[in-house]
């Protein structure tokens, strides 16, 4: 792999983002939020950059591989103790987040509860989203940051929680020593699949 992995600063939302929305412009997750794909695909943007910008890169965990310049993959942390949104930062994100959602406010915060729902009460670092461009799919910089992160993890004694949204990636998870918990059903009737690590040689 060429690249450098970058922490993600506020000025780093919008290019974090689109990598994202064009990572998950088909996943089971966002269908439900966004059944029609026209909007969902106009939506995803936007809705990233205001996740990002209010909830996720002030935590530290947002880093993205840079190649020739350009964000090629991108992967969201929460640290432990940080993956559930106080109000007040769910209510200065709503003017941001308003125009992608529009008339799909319910469907987000019955996705966002239904997670919420099965969130563990352990302390753990939690992947919130790991993709990469449709086009750099393939050539490793998704592992390179999983590898690298995880083996922070390692080293400081912390365990990882994830939530796969789709069934074709467990077996990619379960390489770098993820288990599944728990399955549960979305709105729509997409599986989401829980899955925990704990670190190397606990």
């Amino acid at each position: 792999m060429t690249g450098r992995i970058v922490t993600a600063t506020i000025g780093d939302a919008a290019t974090c983002a689109s990598v994202l929305a064009d990572a998950f412009r088909d996943d089971p997750l966002m269908a439900t939020i966004w059944p029609d794909r026209a909007r969902r695909h106009a939506a995803l943007t936007g809705y990233f950059t205001a996740s990002l910008r209010h909830f996720h890169i002030a935590g530290g965990g947002v880093r993205f591989v840079e190649e020739d310049g350009a964000a090629v993959a991108v992967e969201v942390w929460d640290p432990p103790g940080r993956q559930h949104s106080s109000l007040l930062r769910t209510a200065r994100a709503l003017p941001a987040l308003l125009p992608a959602l529009r008339t799909r406010v319910g469907a987000a915060v019955g996705v966002r509860s239904t997670l919420d729902a099965h969130h563990p009460s352990e302390p753990a670092w939690y992947l919130a989203n790991l993709g990469s461009t449709q086009s750099a799919r393939g050539r490793g910089f998704v592992s390179t940051l999983l590898l690298d992160r995880l083996a922070r993890c390692d080293s400081d004694g912390d365990d990882a929680y994830l939530v796969c949204t789709s069934a074709d990636n467990v077996t990619f998870y379960e390489k770098f020593g993820f288990e599944v918990t728990e399955t549960f059903p979305l709105a729509s009737g997409a599986v989401m699949t829980s899955m925990w690590r704990r670190p190397a040689g606990s």
